[in-house]
């Protein structure tokens, strides 16, 4: 895109970023003489512009115009000169407990602005990465690919819009609401945090409150909305350093705490190979009490297995024992006939995209099964959509699979679906 001239206008100077559905360009505008930042997509996503062009706040970066070009579209807005909250991070930035509450009261003032709209605007995947910060100190909210209108909430039923480690559980099940949001601040927050998570925590304990409640899983138990959050998160006041010494208990209390996690974590490296593990969870799909037919002794054999694996999925933390884990958690709750359960652990493996390419094929797959052809041909549509050109340029560790579903499923979508 270097030199390529959008509009008679904005001329590409540098590609300055990349993401999940497009990339991030620098250019100039040839009018004003002043740098734009502009970003592609698929023509298919240009309902991101038509969002932001009716949004209007000092933390939002401005739409300045907008182009579409041979299948893309381009997005030109004010160029940020700053640096993500997550890059921040990892270049070793410790933020206080006074910058903490600062980022939450700006992105609570930002999610009021959002949610109060007509319709509301529920943006969905709230984390560092998305938050901008300038030399100055101003921060602003970046990157609109997740949020929807409300009314839009339900159209997306085979995407979990959000960032694992981010994204509220409902999120896997294509629900997105205010509360999803206050979900991802508080997990935002307390990435912010650090390792000092704790002794902010002690220092404030109403601080300690409001991330809790924030990260309710259940929805209806978190903030009822921004100005609520807002109004208790103003309201916190961090205790002064002379009073330290009467939190000595406290402190004493949380050391052994953090002595008891980190053998916790050794205990974790030294954990069992998990093929092992899950040789000896299987064997029971192949006794007596499964094999006899009973419904009732298959249910206790189906629940037993969910809370083993379930319980493996909190051990171990490698990606590729994690998306094993899932699959036989699918897998599992198929066959106890709880489809609704099934579904949510395939939603899970596609937030391991775009390495596990596979997320995509079983979900397609299990959609076929439950005879949702049109959702499995939608899911086969966003994996087209979300492959890299990096993977495209070489043969998928799942083509042949991919091929066979294609010859396979794809004719019985077309039998069972009109339309295109």
């Amino acid at each position: 895109m270097t030199g390529i001239i959008l509009k008679g206008r904005y001329c590409i100077v540098d590609q300055i970023g990349s993401g999940g559905e497009g990339r991030m360009y620098l250019a100039r505008d040839l009018e004003l003489g002043i740098f734009r930042a502009v970003k592609e997509l698929p023509i298919s996503n240009r309902r991101e512009a038509g969002l932001l062009r009716l949004l209007e706040h000092p933390v939002l970066p401005k739409m300045i115009d907008y182009a579409e070009r041979e299948g893309f579209c381009y997005i030109i807005m004010e160029y940020i000169q700053g640096k993500s909250l997550a890059q921040l991070l990892k270049e070793g930035k410790v933020f206080s407990l006074e910058e903490v509450l600062q980022i939450g009261d700006t992105v609570l003032n930002v999610l009021d602005y959002l949610h109060s709209r007509k319709p509301a605007v529920f943006y969905g995947d709230l984390k560092p990465d998305n938050l901008m910060m300038t030399s100055a100190g101003t921060l602003y909210l970046v990157d609109f690919g997740s949020a929807v209108f409300e009314y839009q909430r339900h159209s997306y039923r085979t995407e979990c819009k959000g960032t694992r480690g981010f994204a509220a559980p409902e999120q896997y099940r294509g629900g997105l609401d205010q509360t999803s949001d206050f979900y991802c601040l508080g997990k935002t927050l307390e990435c912010l945090c650090g390792r000092g998570k704790w002794r902010y925590i002690l220092r404030c304990p109403y601080f300690g409150k409001f991330i809790f409640k924030c990260c309710r899983l259940e929805a209806g138990k978190r903030w009822k909305n921004a100005a609520e959050a807002r109004e208790f998160l103003n309201n916190i006041h961090p205790l002064k350093l002379r009073l330290r010494s009467a939190l000595a208990p406290l402190a004493a209390a949380v050391l052994i705490l953090a002595v008891v996690v980190s053998s916790g974590v050794h205990m974790q490296k030294t954990l069992p190979e998990l093929s092992k593990v899950l040789t000896v969870l299987t064997k029971e799909y192949y006794g007596f009490a499964y094999q006899s037919g009973n419904p009732v002794l298959q249910a206790r054999v189906y629940a037993q297995a969910e809370a083993g694996f379930q319980r493996l999925l909190k051990q171990y933390h490698n990606p590729e024992d994690q998306i094993r884990i899932l699959e036989l958690l699918a897998y599992n709750g198929e066959l106890a006939d709880h489809a609704d359960r099934a579904e949510l652990y395939y939603r899970q493996l596609l937030t391991y995209e775009p390495e596990y390419e596979r997320g995509y094929l079983e979900y397609g797959r299990f959609l076929c099964r439950q005879a949702r052809y049109q959702e499995s041909r939608a899911v086969y549509r966003q994996w087209q959509n979300n492959i890299s050109e990096k993977s495209a340029q070489k043969e998928g560790a799942h083509s042949d699979e991919w091929k066979k579903w294609k010859k396979e499923i794809l004719p019985v979508i077309g039998r069972n679906t009109s339309g295109p």
